[in-house]
């Protein structure tokens, strides 16, 4: 992090939202302020739609934070915009494996998948990841599941004796592909990934994995013949369905002992890191060059856990880095999520997180919408690790009701709406119909508002917030998982200009009598943000027009002198106290209960913006801590106290006047052994 200028341009056009809740004390040379910042915004008047002319409002009808009683503040800064992708977000999915293949026999469900999804009336997705299926041996019966059974499209033809192309075997999910196409319009982006080779190219001959999951399934013979088939159903997707494919993914999950023969379902396929992984890379590449298929790139390597993708990426050989265009990770497990998130920005790739869901529940006595805020939590802390330009989730549809079943087998049935569920709705066969859950409500409050090509911008656990520098819109989305409604103040005054008026939609309750996505009445924005009421246990978008982004630069104040001591790390190991002016976002301070760390600085030293970074994955248990300053080392003054998880990642916070201190000192939250001295990082900046 060398004596950088953050004026590197951080895209100056952006935003940050950093959590900073009231509590925060500046005792910095001057009056003691909130730790938030000053800059001029936009006034009580703001340009309408019509050229030429201002809204006139009556200044009383304007809520400011002075009169009402804030709980909590969110901060807007451009210094955490991600930067991934140039900045700009290429969209929300969903894998089409399984459901897909389950309902595409339906042009009835399908079309209403397609919509309800895709669909501008719905959620506006726009990327769909399509599994290019391995089928299975036709005397295997043990996948039971009746929507993992993903067909291959080689079949085995008794006249020829081999293995001939089928390009109707997997007409199901190719007829839910076309119409989530169609439906997403100029913004689709279409991934193909592979969960298993066809079977007779597997050492097990089994699509669910290897006899030894530890294994490669892969036989050392096919690996050619595996790479032509991507490529082949790739070109044939492309250039005979007319359908354009951004990328091919040919792993899934694959350095992992998931994948067991004979399970009930086709899900993956063992490839050790390193060479087996590099290998099939450059092979799928070249055969896609062969078919002149320029436009697609390669993505890799899908990893269950963001500490593995770590890892799998720096194992990859020269001429497999080459050749990927994209990283891709899911985010099941988020151990060194930063350090992912950091990664990318060092070594400057594109990075997706492309699968994740599950069956937890958020929130307090919150019924129907438990599932909905555990599911935004989830966008949110992803987003603030990784900084990645697209969000996917694994299949919006997970449960199926049927009297019958499919092909001998047992659907799951109606899921248990009030607890933690898989997917975001049911599909009833029986009806041809499609139930919407309050979890595919709350993740429209992201998906249909923050849109193709607008910035992503870190914030706290509840909230996430993006910029359209093209149109000059924030869009900022607030989770309120508590039992009781909260006051929020967002402040924008780091911006040039502000919007005067602030358009409302939320979700909350059930999905009768509930809220979905409810147009609100618009809040009045007072001069430097606008304070909002955050119901309880719900999830809120805010769309501001007519936004302008500042330009905020600072300079780096060197630590690499400063002289560090701490309380005794956690089993007197490695994570000791100096790790928080390494440079590093992987490495950190992992003190116990009562923990503390203190830097000395050698001189007084001016600054007015404090950055710190928590432990990757282990936000929350900054929650609490409290910074302070000296100039003896004794007589300590409170600066700024994190009363939320932060953001993952650098956070920074601008202190209301200059502070100048010799001694700066960290004290980790109080009360509880589940919230110890963890922190990554520690900076110092002066606003240039």
């Amino acid at each position: 992090m060398k004596n950088l200028r953050l004026r590197k341009t951080i895209s100056l056009f952006l935003c940050l939202i950093m959590l900073a809740l009231p509590g925060m004390i500046s005792s910095c040379a001057g009056d003691g302020g909130d730790g938030t910042g000053t800059s001029a915004g936009s006034g009580t008047t703001a340009e309408t739609d019509a050229p030429g002319t201002e809204e006139i409002i009556d200044p009383s009808l304007i809520v400011t934070p002075d009169s009402v009683n804030i709980d909590t503040k969110i901060t807007i800064s451009p210094l955490n915009a991600s930067t991934n992708n140039d900045g700009l977000f290429q969209g929300w999915g969903t894998s089409l494996c399984w459901w897909a293949n389950r309902i595409g026999y339906s042009d009835t469900l399908s079309q209403l998948a397609a919509d309800l999804f895709y669909g501008d009336d719905g959620l506006r997705l726009n990327i769909m990841r399509y599994n290019i299926g391995g089928g299975d041996d036709p005397t295997h019966h043990h996948i039971t599941r009746t929507d993992s059974a993903i067909p291959g499209w080689l079949v085995w033809d008794e006249t020829k004796g081999d293995y001939v192309y089928d390009y109707d075997a997997d007409k199901n999910q190719l007829n839910v592909l076309k119409r989530a196409v169609d439906a997403a319009g100029d913004n689709a982006l279409v991934e193909v990934f592979s969960n298993s080779p066809p079977y007779f190219m597997t050492n097990s001959g089994c699509s669910s994995g290897n006899t030894d999951a530890n294994v490669n399934n892969l036989k050392l013979s096919s690996y050619e013949e595996f790479a032509e088939y991507l490529a082949h159903v790739t070109n044939y997707i492309q250039n005979t369905l007319g359908i354009k494919v951004a990328s091919v993914a040919p792993m899934n999950e694959p350095n992992t002992n998931y994948w067991g023969a004979y399970s009930d379902k086709q899900e993956g396929c063992h490839f050790d890191a390193g060479s087996a992984q590099s290998k099939i890379i450059t092979l799928t590449a070249e055969a896609l060059r062969q078919y002149d298929l320029d436009n697609v790139i390669i993505s890799a390597s899908d990893e269950t856990s963001t500490w593995k993708q770590i890892e799998e990426y720096h194992s990859y050989s020269p001429d497999a880095k080459a050749v990927i265009g994209r990283i891709n990770t899911h985010s099941y497990d988020t151990s060194n999520i930063a350090e992912l998130g950091q990664l990318a920005r060092d070594e400057d790739f594109v990075l997706w997180m492309s699968e994740v869901d599950g069956s937890g529940t958020a929130g307090q006595n919150a019924g129907e919408m438990g599932s909905a805020l555990w599911f935004g939590e989830k966008i949110i802390s992803d987003i603030n690790g990784l900084s990645p330009s697209a969000w996917i989730m694994w299949q919006a549809i997970d449960n199926h009701i049927s009297k019958d079943g499919y092909n001998g087998n047992k659907d799951f049935g109606m899921v248990d709406v009030n607890g933690g569920f898989w997917g975001l709705a049911v599909a009833d066969h029986d009806k041809e119909d499609i139930i919407l859950t309050q979890k595919y409500y709350g993740m429209g409050q992201f998906t249909r508002y923050i849109r193709p090509g607008y910035t992503l911008i870190t914030c706290g656990s509840d909230s996430l917030a993006a910029y359209d520098r093209e149109n000059g819109t924030l869009v900022v989305v607030a989770i309120n998982p508590t039992s009781a409604d909260k006051t929020a103040d967002i402040d924008l005054s780091l911006f040039d200009k502000i919007g005067q008026r602030v358009k409302v939609v939320r979700t909350s309750g059930g999905t009768n009598g509930g809220e979905q996505w409810a147009e609100l009445d618009d809040i009045l924005a007072y001069d430097n943000g606008f304070v909002a009421t955050l119901k309880a246990n719900s999830i809120t978008t805010y769309i501001m027009e007519n936004v302008e982004m500042g330009e905020v630069t600072l300079d780096e104040i060197s630590l690499k002198d400063a002289t560090v001591t701490g309380s005794t790390p956690w089993n007197n190991g490695a994570d000791v106290a100096a790790n928080v002016v390494d440079g590093s976002l992987g490495s950190f301070f992992d003190g116990v209960e009562g923990g503390w760390l203190q830097i000395d600085l050698g001189d007084e030293t001016e600054f007015d913006v404090l950055g710190f970074a928590p432990r990757s994955a282990y936000e929350g248990r900054m929650a609490g801590g409290i910074f302070y300053g000296s100039n003896d080392g004794e007589n300590w003054t409170p600066i700024y106290t994190v009363e939320g998880t932060p953001a993952g990642g650098l956070n920074y916070v601008f202190l209301d006047s200059t502070c100048k201190y010799r001694f700066i000192r960290y004290s980790g939250p109080e009360g509880s052994a589940d919230f110890l001295c963890n922190i990554a990082e520690i900076m110092l900046f002066k606003k240039a």
